[in-house]
């Protein structure tokens, strides 16, 4: 049975390579529109619920700068229905050309003939990191770490002060909404003052003839009692010069009193106007008084930490802390930025690590979880000697070899976790901003 073993494994293996090489037809074609290609390149799997079903065959522009992506689909699955979408998935290790088609058949519909386009509202493309990167400029970047920076050093040791300012915000928030609140439900009473106020003021514009003698009486009159000055001081010594003084005063006090009684004659119409203008001015006052109450509560009240005037206080101790945390936080991304640009193209095969390694530990049974591992430790072969196909050792110096394992692979380019792609797509070597000197493009899953 033993020597029987690899004569059976050899023929299953020419039945399986006759099916795929000379049975079954290629299928069906369709037409899938997304609106970038997401990496997918030609020779790539097309799945349908994670079984292989097809190859992608070519991939166009379409006249609308759409990717245009023309896939196989086997007989045992097609034909489509309308109604089927299509994903570009990632597999489960990270490469640039690691993207498969996924394919959602529609239950009903009518069948879709060969060569038949899936439009672009039925096919979602994938969502590359760079374009999450691009989402924000350098200026932005740049801003938003140093406000987190300065952030963290604001509030270390203050984290009783934060959460009692935390607890009093929907307090002061309450109170500006009511003060808003109020002055919207009097904004018919303002908008009745300015037009008032408009009229008192064009009413006291055709008087400017009169109100010009008032100011010019006015300007006289002071200039008078200046000039009695030196007479009153007179007159303190001597009564008579000074009431000779005081006649002289009234005189010139006499052309002002006409001025004053053309002011009144001349006012005399537009104060009747403004009765109705201060009638209708008295409940705005006394509604404004309760809105001027809560105004006071927001920038004084009682209690620390609670109010504008506090929040004032605090400012001179955060422009000290700002004035230590932007240096800092301009030196920190000086320095974090060559490990930054040597972390970046590797950002990939980290994430492809991740989501790997997550699924390789979730699943379980009734003891838990399990994880499924295979190790090789290539330490014995099948002997030659005519022992019956027995496992003898292996020489040391021979294992390992033939088995595509290797160690000391410790300078791996961005891309090299899988074999190199049928584009050479990867692993990734740039000459450019992302060039990375200690990569070796040789270090790969077997040498390939």
């Amino acid at each position: 049975m033993r020597r029987s073993a690899p004569l059976v494994l050899l023929a299953a293996l020419v039945v399986v390579l006759g099916i795929v090489l000379l049975g079954g037809s290629s299928g069906h074609e369709y037409r899938l529109v997304f609106a970038n290609s997401s990496q997918i390149v030609k020779g790539g799997v097309v799945r349908i619920g994670g079984t292989p079903v097809g190859t992608v065959k070519s991939l166009e522009l379409t006249k609308d700068d759409l990717a245009e992506v023309r896939v196989s689909v086997d007989d045992e699955f097609a034909p489509l229905r309308e109604g089927s979408t299509a994903v570009i998935r990632v597999q489960g290790q990270a490469s640039v050309a690691s993207r498969y088609v996924d394919i959602s058949p529609a239950p009903t519909g009518a069948p879709l003939k060969d060569d038949a386009i899936i439009p672009i509202d039925k096919t979602t493309s994938q969502v590359e990191l760079d374009q999450v990167f691009s989402a924000f400029d350098k200026g932005t970047r740049t801003g938003l770490q140093k406000t987190i920076k300065g952030f963290s050093q604001w509030y270390a040791g203050r984290e009783r002060e934060g959460a009692t300012s935390a607890r009093e915000l929907p307090q002061a928030v309450a109170a500006l909404r009511g003060f808003a609140e109020e002055v919207n439900a009097q904004s018919a009473d303002f908008e009745r003052l300015v037009s008032t106020s408009g009229q008192a003021m064009s009413r006291l514009a055709t008087e400017r003839e009169a109100l010009t003698g008032l100011v010019s009486g006015a300007g006289r009159t002071v200039q008078a009692l200046g000039a009695d000055t030196q007479a009153l001081t007179t007159a303190l010594t001597d009564l008579p010069p000074a009431l000779r003084q005081g006649t002289t005063a009234l005189a010139n006090l006499r052309p002002a009193l006409g001025d004053l009684r053309d002011l009144v004659d001349a006012a005399d119409e537009p104060s009747r106007e403004l009765t109705p203008f201060l009638q209708e001015l008295t409940p705005v006052v006394d509604r404004a008084v309760p809105v001027f109450k809560q105004l006071r509560q927001i920038v004084d009240r009682s209690g620390e930490g609670n109010d504008v005037l506090d929040a004032l206080r605090d400012l001179p101790a955060l422009e000290k802390s700002t004035s230590t945390a932007f240096p800092n936080g301009t030196k920190a991304l000086k320095e974090s930025t060559p490990m930054l640009s040597f972390i970046r193209p590797y950002t990939a095969d980290l994430m492809a690590w991740f989501r790997s390694f997550g699924s390789a530990a979730a699943t379980y049974d009734g003891a838990g979880h399990y994880l499924s591992t295979m190790p090789v430790f290539d330490a014995f072969k099948i002997g030659d000697d005519g022992q019956g196909g027995k496992y003898v050792d292996k020489p040391p110096a021979e294992r390992g070899k033939g088995t595509g394992l290797s160690t000391g692979n410790l300078r791996r380019c961005p891309g090299a976790a899988t074999a190199a792609p049928a584009d050479g797509s990867a692993p990734f070597v740039d000459a450019g901003e992302l060039a990375n000197a200690d990569c070796d493009p040789s270090q790969r899953p077997g040498g390939r």
